[in-house]
């Protein structure tokens, strides 16, 4: 394996943010079902 990929260096890191960032928004909107069940 090589140690780095001199292609695109940018995009390995977007992946995992952009997978953060969708699994807080799912989290935060069912806590939000769970706190305001009437809302939804």
């Amino acid at each position: 394996m090589p140690a780095r990929s001199t292609g695109s260096e940018g995009k390995p890191m977007f992946d995992p943010i952009l997978g953060l960032v969708v699994a807080l928004a799912l989290a935060a909107y069912l806590v939000a079902t769970l706190l305001k069940p009437e809302r939804f």
